[in-house]
């Protein structure tokens, strides 16, 4: 399983803040200088009760998709509609690193998989009558530029106008200098609005991780708890992700993630505290909880039917954003990839994918501990592996 570090959204790669951090922070050494190698035993990873995989469709997707984006490791685990999973695994052969090897109690960095949690978090509120999705911001959390025309469900949807924080120099100037010391929420807001509205609220789409900042703002003004305690308490506990924590608290392992670069052997990247990326990117985890995850996110099972139906209806275009993560459409803190919904995340060191497909129950989860040399890996990978899994049936 793989987690990717705390780190910003998706679109951390508009900055290239990756390849910055790794000449003005780093001091380890490359894990290796002879590249990814497959591991000894074709099933490594494979979750505890499953059956050995009979198709060759994962190891011929899989492996070499990861060998030729250059990432040094990777895991993916496909859950079917009868409970049956497969999986695969593997990580290089590290000689520096001894926490690289990859496994199915891995915790790494989710990134923006985050999103999707406080999403459901803020439909579930709205379900409770707690708020409701055409308020407006001003309402709960005061000072945000345009607060009384941007809506909850703007935020939600990546419309609101907001610039993302992540995005600007600031946050690159301010993680090179004190990687150790990470600002608050406010001071991140305070970024933004300093840059905002690039557009009207509702008219256009960016994918900003200020308005998912601001989406965990308001759940806090609604409950008086964090948005983590309500995640904890509302998604966490009930499905038992076990593994699920803000900023590798939530596992026994850490896999070291990476920067990857066509030229030179992959770079060890530091851990990054989770204030950086708050209710934007924080979260962390195994591969078994993302599937877990997944699937309760695609079904819609911890909201209404009928706001799991106005989610799915709420996805749209992503055409207006040409540095969108890579979704088909996307709405309500949820995307769609080729008819499958769920969510991505990428930025320094770690890329994840967790996507459902409500029609055949089946659940893919994807984790990868390097960025760099090639945006949306898992998202690439995955349309790769949706042939091969739909003419092999996997069991």
């Amino acid at each position: 399983m793989l987690v990717r570090p705390a780190c910003f959204d998706d679109n951390m790669r508009r900055i290239a803040l990756v390849a910055g951090l790794a000449a003005a922070l780093l001091t380890l050494s490359a894990c290796s200088d002879t590249g990814p190698v497959a591991p000894d035993t074709p099933t490594a990873g494979l979750p505890t009760g499953a059956a050995k995989v009979t198709s060759d469709a994962l190891d011929a997707v899989f492996m070499p998709a990861l060998l030729e984006a250059g990432m040094p490791g990777g895991e993916v685990l496909v859950i079917n509609g009868d409970g049956s999973s497969e999986s695969r695994g593997w990580s290089e052969d590290a000689k520096e690193a001894t926490d690289s090897t990859i496994d199915t109690e891995s915790v790494l960095a989710y990134r923006s998989i985050t999103k999707s949690f406080i999403g459901t978090v803020v439909l579930q509120l709205a379900d409770e009558g707690a708020l409701r999705l055409s308020d407006t911001v001003d309402r709960y959390v005061p000072g945000v530029p345009g607060g009384d025309e941007i809506t909850i469900d703007d935020l939600g949807r990546m419309r609101s106008g907001l610039a993302n924080y992540s995005a600007l120099p600031a946050m690159n100037e301010a993680m090179q200098t004190r990687l150790d010391d990470p600002p608050d929420t406010s001071t991140l807001l305070e970024w933004a609005y300093a840059a905002s509205p690039e557009f009207a609220p509702g008219s256009e789409y960016e994918y900003s991780n200020t308005n998912t900042l601001l989406l965990g703002e308001i759940i806090e003004a609604v409950t008086g708890e964090s948005w983590y305690a309500q995640v904890e308490k509302r998604i966490v506990q009930p499905l038992q992700l076990h593994s699920v924590g803000e900023g590798f608290s939530g596992g026994p392992l850490d896999v070291t993630g990476f920067s990857v670069s066509a030229d030179a052997a992959p770079e060890p990247l530091p851990k990054v505290a989770p204030e950086w990326f708050g209710a934007a990117g924080a979260l962390t985890g195994n591969i078994q909880d993302l599937a877990v995850w997944g699937e309760a996110l695609g079904s819609g099972s911890l909201v209404e039917d009928s706001t799991q139906l106005e989610r799915v209806e709420s996805l749209g275009p992503t055409t207006d954003d040409t540095a969108s993560p890579e979704y088909d459409r996307y709405g309500f803190a949820l995307g769609e990839i080729e008819g499958w919904v769920g969510h991505t995340g990428n930025g320094l060191g770690y890329q994840s994918l967790v996507m459902h497909d409500p029609a055949t129950d089946r659940t893919v989860a994807i984790l990868v501990n390097g960025t760099g040399a090639g945006a949306d890996v898992p998202a690439h990978i995955f349309k790769e592996l949706l042939p091969a899994l739909d003419s092999e049936q996997l069991p």
